[in-house]
């Protein structure tokens, strides 16, 4: 009886007890659980990583004993490369070697003792060892170091030396050959070095003592050190019965026991790891788990009071939870069990009693929320059924919508090939009456109506058409051109649908071919001229190429216009571009009609001739166009004459494909140009190589700058009345690693030409300035500047810049220009020569009488001086006509108030004649050539240092000349 009380106490419980109960059970069970889980594997853990930390810790101090190690052999190398060791070895007396080694001990206090020993292994000297000179070191690792390696030896007894200690040897190298081997250095690190280094080793961020200690030993397992703490005597015996019966270098990781042991040895990549030592440390079960048992009783704890917490939230959260919930349970069984109609909502009074209806409690209130439910649900679904009728009905709209309103015709066939469904532009697209289609048509019906409206099929399409009615397997997307009657053209794409059947659509792409024609042909064709362009033009060739029948020549002709420029600068870019057009033209006339010509770019075109018989033909074609070109041109009421020069290649002896022929034309067109232009030149084989030279010297020309081989050198330019340097000339210079000095003349047009001179340009000018800020006041600094420099107004920013770097006065600064600068854009030219005219930049006219000397750019800007070329200087003496060109310039200058120069004055009798013209200034070998910024100061001081006043002194008397 007392048995089943519980029982049925029990079965009499309420719900929320039941609730409150099984929570806390399973609570209670899932934290016990989880704490012994948790407990088993997390003290698991925590000693695989406390025995990994050691292990860690235990190689670090390893690797700081390696180091140390490292150190001493680095210490002892460092000293035989001394010259300290060249005079022990040739130190004439025995104090000298011993005040020598003693003064290295000193230094070196990790060593106990040194010993020199020469190539024969005879005792030269030695320092803290019991050795006696000339004696023999038997030392099996001297042979090695003899060899040129530095050796360290096992931890061992050395007689003489020491007792037990560690033997670092390393090569003494003879000072005049590093390869020579003249002795050997060695010595000694004892063993209470080796005491000091270890008891500095720390356990676990802990110093050795009783609960923590340290062995070393080596490969023969013979003990070097131990915790010489008395207080560890027992974990260090311990520690020596844990590691009884293991071979040194064997790894050892042991947390059972009393004790954690650890071990660690060199890496085998270490140059001490074949000394074989080995490290290991013991710490006690207390110091190493002792905060593990600390952590299992706080987790008990912890899973005791969660428990008891889970248990008062049970209790009361049950009651919130198991009311509704017996309620719902009730009614929704026995709604769940009634049987259901689905044409019909069921009535809650055939699933639930209409007792239980009329009840008071939550379950009457639950059940006739029920019946509410029920009846919302009944007019829910006769909405839905409404409102589902209607959004059909709106779809059909809108898909006769999008159907009709498709910018392509749409057809639908069932799987047997019969027509579904159809859209108006289908019929637009072919002209069909409305209503000539109708659902369930086959499609040689559907092709008999199209036919009957002007479509007749054509082969192709009716075989697409085949393709397409016999597939049955295949369910892959068909695409298929087709042609209208009326010469339009139709894409047609059919799609497969899963459930048979396809799609068709057609679309109207006869302005899109047109379209694409149309793009293909400006794609392949210049915009102006209407010729073929490069890519059609190398394809023409590839095409010829290709065709070409044995013995047969085919010539590529490259054609550049001569003055073109000069007709833009003059008629302006309309007439320019009218001009090409009737030079395609001519060129059209001058070809065969199976004769290409294109347009390459700016004024440059080429010409394909294909099936040529000799290179004869190709030479009268030449000289035929070059008669066409060069007459005169009509355009706009102006007769415009050009020139052109031509380059020729021919096929198979210049090239067997399109871009060697090309290559080779291309060159050939730049040897003509060079040759005076408005000619031809055949390709020959030197020109290729002409042409790689100039790419070679193109290529170290940009390399020149970033490798600092320019340099600035000044030439001096003397003032005609007080006999001393009033200017310098900054000349370029560029020295060439391998091709010695390259001419000026040589790399300054390449510069010019690849856009190369203005960023040289401004690195002169940076120089120059720079170089004549430490000058005296009164001698100015003249730079050449190129007519490239004066495209744009970035020369401005340059000067301006170099100026305030250099800290150099304006008025100290003269640019020198020559004629052609003014040919080319006037108007900008002349706008910035007047804006750094307006800095206090003077300017200066270079080559003065070489050129068209117009008296015109004299007038439009006023210059500052004028330089006299050097070839009237030359032919002064022997000339009468050089000597009135040079009396007129210099009267000229005199009377516009401009300084003149003469350039290239090499004779004392050329510089009287200049003097007695009233020439200001000269310039030229006579004084010195250019010479390097550290000779400047000789040429300051040497000439005119014996003029004081005195013309005629100065006179008779040459400056020393200064090398350049």
């Amino acid at each position: 009886m007392a048995k089943a009380i519980p029982v049925a106490r029990w079965a009499q419980a309420g719900l929320r007890l039941k609730v409150a109960a099984m929570l806390f059970t399973c609570a209670l069970v899932s934290l016990g659980i989880g704490t012994l889980v948790a407990t088993y594997f997390g003290e698991r853990a925590l000693r695989a990583e406390v025995a990994d930390k050691a292990t860690r810790t235990l190689n670090a101090d390893m690797l700081d004993l390696e180091r140390w190690l490292d150190r001493a052999m680095y210490d002892l190398t460092t000293l035989a490369e001394t010259n300290v060791m060249q005079d022990v070895l040739i130190a004439d007396g025995i104090g000298e070697i011993a005040r020598s080694l003693a003064a290295m001990r000193t230094r070196y206090r990790e060593f106990a003792a040194f010993v020199v020993t020469d190539e024969t292994g005879a005792v030269i000297a030695a320092e803290g060892a019991d050795l006696s000179l000339g004696q023999d070191l038997d030392i099996d690792h001297l042979d090695q170091s003899l060899a040129g390696l530095p050796v360290v030896g096992g931890f061992d007894a050395h007689p003489g030396l020491a007792d037990d200690s560690f033997l670092f040897s390393v090569p003494i190298r003879a000072e005049y050959d590093q390869s020579t081997v003249i002795g050997v250095l060695s010595g000694t690190i004892g063993m209470d070095r080796l005491r000091e280094q270890l008891a500095r080793v720390q356990i676990g961020d802990e110093a050795q003592g009783s609960e923590r200690a340290l062995l070393l030993r080596n490969g023969e397992g013979r003990l070097l050190y131990r915790t010489g703490s008395e207080a560890a005597d027992e974990i260090v015996q311990r520690l020596l019965a844990a590691v009884e019966g293991v071979a040194p270098g064997e790894a050892l990781v042991r947390d059972q026991g009393p004790d954690l042991v650890t071990s660690a040895q060199f890496p085998a990549e270490s140059p001490f790891a074949h000394l074989e030592l080995q490290m290991l440390s013991g710490v006690t079960e207390q110091a190493a788990f002792g905060s593990i048992a600390q952590l299992k009783r706080t987790l008990t704890l912890t899973t005791i009071f969660l428990g008891l917490t889970m248990l008062v939230f049970g209790w009361i959260a049950s009651r919130g939870l198991t009311d509704p919930i017996t309620a719902m349970s009730a009614a929704m069984n026995r709604l769940s069990m009634g049987a259901r109609n689905e044409s019909r909502t069921p009535d809650v009074a055939e699933l639930i009693a209409p007792s239980i209806l009329d009840r008071k409690d939550e379950i009457g209130l639950l059940a006739r929320s029920f019946d509410g439910l029920i009846t919302q649900l009944a007019q829910a679904r006769a909405r839905l059924i409404e409102q589902s009728e209607l959004e059909i009905a709106k779809r059909n709209m809108r898909l006769d919508a999008a159907l009709n309103n498709m910018s392509q015709g749409l057809c639908m066939y069932g799987p047997k090939g019969e027509l579904v469904v159809h859209n108006r532009r289908f019929e637009e697209i072919y002209g069909l009456p409305s209503g000539a289609l109708k659902p369930g048509m086959k499609i040689a019906q559907i092709l008999e109506v199209v036919n009957r409206a002007g479509h007749a099929t054509e082969a192709q399409d009716a075989d697409f058409i085949s393709l397409l009615t016999r597939r049955d397997s295949d369910r892959e997307t068909l695409t298929h051109l087709a042609s209208t009657g009326d010469g339009r053209s139709v894409s047609v794409s059919c799609v497969p649908m899963p459930t048979g059947g396809w799609v068709a659509t057609f679309e109207d792409v006869t302005q899109r071919k047109r379209d694409e024609a149309r793009i293909e042909h400006m794609a392949h064709h210049d915009a102006l001229t209407d010729l073929p362009n490069r890519l059609l033009f190398t394809r023409r060739i590839e095409e010829t190429l290709a065709v070409a029948a044995r013995g047969r020549q085919h010539a590529v002709l490259y054609l550049d216009l001569d003055h073109f420029k000069a007709v833009n600068d003059l008629h302006g870019h309309p007439t320019g571009d009218e001009l090409l057009r009737h030079v395609g033209a001519r060129l059209r006339g001058c070809l065969r009609p199976s004769g290409v010509v294109a347009r390459l770019g700016g004024d440059e075109f080429a010409i394909v001739e294909s099936d040529i018989a000799s290179g004869e033909e190709a030479r009268k074609l030449a000289e035929r166009i070059i008669e066409e070109i060069t007459r005169p041109f009509e355009i706009a009421g102006h007769q415009v004459a050009i020139g052109t020069s031509i380059g020729i290649a021919l096929y198979p002896d210049d090239g067997g494909d399109a871009q060697t022929l090309v290559k080779a034309a291309d060159m050939a067109l730049y040897r003509a140009k060079a040759d005076g232009r408005n000619g031809f030149r055949f390709f020959e084989q030197e020109m290729d190589s002409s042409m790689q030279q100039r790419r070679m010297l193109e290529r170290d020309l940009r390399l020149a700058l970033q490798n600092d081989e320019f340099e600035v050198h000044y030439q001096p330019i003397v003032d005609m009345a007080t006999g001393r340097v009033s200017c310098f000339e900054a000349l370029l210079r560029w020295t060439h690693p391998e091709r010695g000095a390259v001419s000026p003349a040589e790399f300054i047009p390449l510069a010019e030409e690849i856009g190369l001179i203005g960023e040289i340009g401004a690195w002169v000018l940076q120089r120059a300035c720079d170089a004549a800020a430490g000058w005296p006041a009164h001698v100015r600094i003249a730079v050449n500047l190129s007519p490239a420099q004066f495209r744009s107004q970035l020369l401005l920013d340059q000067v301006a810049q170099a100026l305030s770097q250099a800290g150099l006065d304006p008025q100290r600064l003269e640019l020198e220009i020559t004629e052609s600068v003014l040919l080319r854009q006037s108007e900008l030219v002349l706008s910035i020569l007047k804006q750094l005219r307006g800095m206090g930049v003077r300017v200066s006219m270079d080559d003065f009488g070489t050129g068209y000397s117009s008296l015109g750019y004299l007038r439009s800007f006023p210059f500052d001086k004028i330089k006299i070329d050097r070839s009237f200087i030359r032919d002064i003496e022997k000339s009468g006509d050089a000597l009135s060109i040079v009396r007129a310039i210099t009267g000229l200058g005199t009377s516009l108030g401009m300084t003149t120069t003469a350039e290239g004055v090499e004779t004392f009798e050329q510089l009287n004649q200049l003097r007695s013209e009233g020439c200001n200034e000269v310039q030229g070998f006579y004084y010195s050539p250019a010479v390097r910024l550290d000779a400047v100061p000789a040429l300051l001081d040497g000439i005119g240092a014996d003029h004081h006043g005195n013309t005629s002194a100065a006179s008779n008397s040459r400056p020393k000349r200064i090398p350049a």
